[in-house]
């Protein structure tokens, strides 16, 4: 059971204030542990940002392919109003003519009867929805009304199947079904070829008749190429594989071709090399907050060196003049040399001083990084260290208070009993003396 005391009762000791100041020594050494431990992690934080940022220019370096980065290819329009086109590495360089002249739409008809109010009641039904995916392949779909309201019909026929939408139309006077294509893409069939939906067999509630009354007919885009005599189609607006990796998406139709240059491009060359010096900015500016005046690495020969060493190692790149270098020291492609390089034939000096510069920052990164971490993990152990350090001395502490203050706790009962007998023995005196003089 623990020791029981109150400190101070009788006014004659102040037991706190004398155990504080009997064990401040130890106070003052659990508060310089504590100092210690802050500082510590304040720079194993920093050297795991730093260790982060170097890990992802190891990312950036690891990544980079110099034989493909010089393989993509780029697709100029003349009018990307009228159109849109993708290629890949693929595609033949080339210069094509091409015209939109039809865009696709879906098929949408309605019923030739209809009710006069929502809540009129149909008939039940029986009917087979039929929706044709090509000039010859159809999909049926037999459903079951058991009556009720246009709109519950509407919603029979959307939970039986996923290809029509049935939904409720006004026409100013009465209210009809309904039916458009879901996707449009989902059927090569055109109107003009005959219905793309039908009810092929049964029959809606008789007061709406028959979905004959086409709104707008089902049509294929239709795309002219390099001259008014050739033209292909596709269910949607989007051509795919024109010709090898070209995909063509119209926009709108044109009364003009409308001209596609396929050419080499060097945009992952150039994106990569931005994003490697990009991740060298990043070491870099966290390198020189951490050794600036008055940091907690200042002058830290360990990290000022990462400075010198990339400079050193990215030397191939510099020699063709790739390398812009800010007053502050940050890194920048060099865009007109870049561009004068690939121009002038020379994509091969390029391939080589970048397969030197990724070959030196990857072996100077993995030493590094082993390097940083090691310095890391010394640095979380002297923590550990610490709070074990701190644990004890806490315990030590909280014993050492404990007992100062059940002894003075003691003393100041002893001292108070006296006090009470002091008292007793003057009034004793008092008594006696007065007795006596009577």
């Amino acid at each position: 059971m623990p020791n029981f005391y109150m400190s101070n009762v009788t006014g004659l000791l102040d037991i706190d204030a004398i155990v504080q100041n009997l064990t401040l020594s130890k106070q003052q050494q659990l508060k310089k542990l504590s100092q210690d431990k802050a500082l510590l992690q304040a720079k194993s934080t920093s050297l795991n940002n730093i260790l982060s940022a170097l890990k992802d220019l190891q990312s950036a370096v690891d990544s980079l392919n110099t034989n493909t980065l010089f393989q993509g290819k780029t697709a100029l329009i003349s009018d990307t109003s009228v159109l849109s086109a993708k290629v890949t590495e693929n595609t033949p360089n080339l210069s094509l003519r091409v015209k939109p002249t039809q865009l696709a739409q879906g098929e949408i008809r309605i019923t030739t009867g209809g009710v006069t109010n929502l809540s009129d009641t149909l008939n039940s039904s029986t009917f087979t929805l039929r929706y044709w995916t090509s000039n010859t392949t159809s999909i049926d779909t037999n459903i079951n009304f058991g009556g009720g309201t246009i709109e519950d019909l509407a919603r029979a026929i959307n939970s039986a199947q996923d290809k029509v939408v049935a939904s409720v139309y006004y026409d100013g006077n009465n209210y009809k079904l309904m039916f458009a294509e879901k996707e449009v893409g989902a059927s090569t069939k055109e109107t003009a070829s005959g219905a793309v939906i039908e009810i092929s067999s049964g029959a809606l509630p008789s007061s709406l008749g028959t979905p004959d009354t086409v709104l707008q007919e089902a049509k294929n885009a239709k795309l002219k190429i390099g001259s008014d005599l050739t033209e292909i189609s596709s269910p949607t607006n989007t051509f795919e594989n024109v010709l090898t990796g070209l995909t063509i998406t119209a926009n709108k139709t044109s009364d003009t071709f409308v001209n596609i240059t396929v050419k080499d491009s060097y945009d992952k060359a150039n994106q990569a090399l931005s994003n490697l010096f990009g991740k060298i900015n990043s070491v870099l500016d966290l390198v020189n907050q951490m050794t600036e005046k008055g940091a907690l690495f200042q002058g830290n020969s360990n990290l000022t060196q990462i400075k010198t060493n990339l400079f050193t190692l990215t030397k191939p790149l510099q020699n063709l003049g790739l390398i812009n270098l800010s007053e502050d020291g940050k890194y920048s492609l060099n865009t007109d040399t870049f561009n004068n390089l690939v121009n002038n034939g020379k994509i091969g000096d390029i391939q080589s001083a970048l397969n030197e510069t990724q070959n030196n920052l990857k072996k100077y990164l993995e030493g590094t990084l082993k390097a940083f971490q090691i310095y890391k993990d010394t640095q979380d152990k002297q923590i550990e260290t610490l709070d074990k350090k701190a644990e004890t001395l806490q315990i030590a502490l909280a014993k050492e208070q404990e007992k100062l203050r059940l002894t003075f706790s003691q003393i100041e009962a002893l001292m108070y009993q006296n006090e009470q007998l002091k008292t007793r023995l003057q009034n004793f005196a008092v008594s006696l003396s007065e007795a006596n003089k009577k």
